[in-house]
């Protein structure tokens, strides 16, 4: 039976350099250097991660991830104020790619300011985090707000951007909620973190997206889903990835962000390697 414990040892054993299986230097025998960097969203090991953030940290660069995408964020992460954090990771060789976080508008100049003294590139609003979202003009209201924190966030170089589920694409008088926040807002100011897991949920394409809104797709979600609506390791599950992360919409800088929410399939160190083995192997 996996348990924390278990599941904390292993991570330590990762630390001390005792389990090295997928390490890029080991992978790199039989597969030509990666290009595009592949990040982590830390909540993949959030039953952790809050209780040994340097052990967490440390396996996830042995593992070869390039950098991370912590949860959370309010000005600190984990506790830990921006620039310390950015030091741990940065001693670690892992980038701060992005974070999710409650931003608001009233808070988003705060937010950034110090989200810069860790490096961040993006900010991302995990969902509508308390925003009424009932009605159609619920959700013309939130783009507005959301064009208000990407101007905020741009003024401090970090780019904005907003993370779907699947409530989005639930159609409000035969209109898709998540048009409309793509429609209503500037592509200068807010970008989107694609998460393929919940489009293909929900029976959409996500090359379909893709191909609608060009450009506007800044960060991804590598998260794949099986035939029993869970999320698996990536190339297990039923989301195209060789075609969709190949596809000509996609400009190749996207940063891809792995993540898993549950693990049938084996510890979730171990369903990290596998996936990141499958990106490395398929997307170098």
């Amino acid at each position: 039976m996996i348990t924390r414990r278990n599941f904390l040892r292993t991570l330590q054993l990762f630390s001390a350099g005792a389990i090295l299986p997928l390490t890029a230097e080991k992978l790199s025998a039989g597969t030509s250097p990666m290009k595009r960097k592949i990040g982590i969203q830390l909540w993949t090991f959030r039953d952790v991660v809050k209780n040994d953030l340097a052990g967490t940290l440390s396996a996830i660069s042995k593992m070869g991830f390039s950098g991370i995408e912590p949860y959370g964020y309010d000005g600190k992460f984990f506790d830990v104020e921006p620039a310390e954090f950015r030091k741990i990771c940065t001693d670690l060789n892992l980038e701060i790619f992005s974070t999710h976080t409650g931003i608001t508008a009233e808070n988003a100049a705060d937010y950034a300011q110090k989200a810069t003294e860790a490096g961040l590139q993006h900010i991302i609003l995990p969902s509508m985090m308390g925003r009424p979202h009932a009605t159609i003009g619920d959700y013309h209201k939130v783009a507005e707000e959301l064009n208000l924190i990407g101007e905020i966030c741009r003024q401090h170089d970090i780019q904005f951007g907003y993370h779907n589920h699947d409530f989005e694409f639930q159609k409000i008088d035969d209109q898709v909620p998540y048009d409309i926040l793509i429609q209503d807002t500037d592509n200068q100011l807010v970008s989107f973190q694609m998460d393929f897991y919940f489009v293909v949920k929900v029976g959409l394409d996500p090359v379909e997206y893709i191909r609608k809104y060009p450009g506007r797709f800044g960060t991804l979600h590598i998260k794949d889903v099986n035939r029993q609506g869970e999320s698996c390791i990536v190339g297990n599950g039923l989301v195209d990835f060789k075609t969709i992360l190949k596809f000509p919409g996609l400009t190749g800088n996207e940063l891809l962000i792995y993540e898993q929410e549950t693990y049938s399939e084996g510890t979730p160190e171990y369903c990290a390697e596998q996936s990141l083995r499958y990106l490395n192997l398929h997307f170098h």
